[in-house]
């Protein structure tokens, strides 16, 4: 026979049926404990999930089982960091080999020299072009009173702009690095707040979830098997 019953904010569904079995086996089946009620999942904290991806992109949205948001949040997190970390070696490398070329070929002492020197030697050729310029300016503030300290001399024009594209060409890649770190930034930021969406909807789900239980056994002559599926709304 089969039985279909409502209640308050929940719909069961019970079937129900009987058959005969051996004397020997009605004590044990009779006696069979309930299988325990089973859910789907639990509930999940927006909080924990936020604060999880912010640290590392991808982790609330696993913690949420969604798996493949999280693989892209943490592949893009990789990429970024390999990126960042590709062109800081490449600014590194291209810092040491325009420094290089200015002693080699301006005779520059390398020693306690400012990003801004190396701006300097790039757009005059020699020092004394340079303090002249100031001078003509009135700019007395940036002017080089110690020229022994602060000598440079390109041999050629085309030197100094040699120099000044590897220069340029070490801080393109500082500013790469600068935007990188940016989109990192976004990524932790983007996945956090994607993090708490998707808990959202796992716990919506839970809202009308399936469980289900079986009993074997009623303890009567004649044992019974009863299966129920609820969905709580």
């Amino acid at each position: 026979m089969s039985l279909i019953s409502t209640q308050a904010g929940e719909t069961g569904l019970v079937l129900e049926h009987f058959f005969p079995v051996r004397p020997a086996l009605i004590a044990e089946v009779a006696a069979a404990p309930a299988l325990p009620l089973q859910t789907f999942s639990e509930p999940k904290s927006k909080g924990k999930a936020f604060l999880m991806s912010l640290l590392l992109p991808g982790l609330g949205e696993r913690y949420c089982g969604a798996a493949r948001k999280s693989e892209l949040f943490m592949g893009t997190e990789i990429a970024l960091w390999l990126g960042y970390a590709g062109f800081i070696t490449y600014r590194e490398w291209r810092e040491d080999e325009y420094h290089s070329y200015a002693v080699a070929h301006a005779g520059v002492d390398p020693a306690g020299k400012t990003e801004t020197y190396y701006i300097d030697i790039s757009n005059y050729a020699d020092i004394d072009a340079y303090n002249a310029a100031k001078l003509r300016q009135r700019n007395l503030a940036d002017y080089y009173k110690d020229v022994d300290a602060n000598y440079w001399k390109w041999e050629s024009d085309a030197h100094r702009v040699r120099f000044d594209q590897m220069r340029l060409s070490a801080a393109r890649a500082d500013n790469r690095a600068t935007f990188v770190l940016g989109a990192i930034f976004a990524n932790h930021l983007i996945s956090a707040i994607d993090a708490v969406w998707s808990v959202h909807r796992h716990n919506s789900k839970l809202a009308q979830r399936l469980d289900w239980d079986m009993r074997l056994g009623d303890g009567m002559i004649q044992p019974k098997v009863s299966f129920s599926l609820q969905v709580r709304l």
